[in-house]
């Protein structure tokens, strides 16, 4: 997805009024403060709630809902004619202040404090993940060669372990 296109996209969903807080590589580069790398989709965490509205939102630019063996119901992906791709994890707030992924019992979640990043990309701030949860989450799966420029690259920005 080409950086123009992000910013569209989230000029988009802020005209609307939706929140959010941008994930995976694209929440990397917003904390870094620039593009480092080429991204295949741009990940969200949402509310639950307003997952209907981000359809609707993405339908009018020419994305589809696609569907996936896994995911639950509470993430929803959405592809245009080009192959760019939105997916939109919808979290529920619990009292503790974690974004809850799902089913409770199963503990996916934003844990308190990780929506509270804030990064620019394309001159744009955003809402994003928080650079010690980013690190925290690129340790639950098996990683990839860009996963270790993201993990060096927050390292050195924020003085992190």
């Amino acid at each position: 997805m080409e950086l123009e296109h992000l910013v569209y996209l989230c000029r988009s969903f802020e005209g609307e009024d939706l929140a959010f807080w941008i994930d995976g590589g694209w929440g990397v580069d917003a904390l870094l403060g620039e593009q480092t790398r080429p991204h295949s989709d741009l990940d969200l965490a949402v509310k639950f709630d307003d997952l209907p509205a981000f359809q609707c939102v993405l339908q009018t630019h020419a994305y589809s809902r696609i569907y996936r063996a896994g995911d639950g119901g509470w993430n929803w992906v959405f592809q245009d004619s080009t192959g760019r791709s939105v997916d939109l994890h919808g979290f529920v707030l619990d009292g503790q202040g974690n974004g809850i992924l799902g089913n409770p019992a199963e503990g996916m979640m934003y844990p308190a404090g990780a929506l509270d990043g804030v990064g620019v990309l394309g001159g744009i701030e955003v809402r994003c993940v928080a650079a010690p949860f980013v690190l925290q989450f690129r340790n639950g799966f098996a990683p990839r060669p860009v996963d270790y420029n993201d993990v060096a690259a927050l390292c050195a920005r924020f003085g992190l372990a």
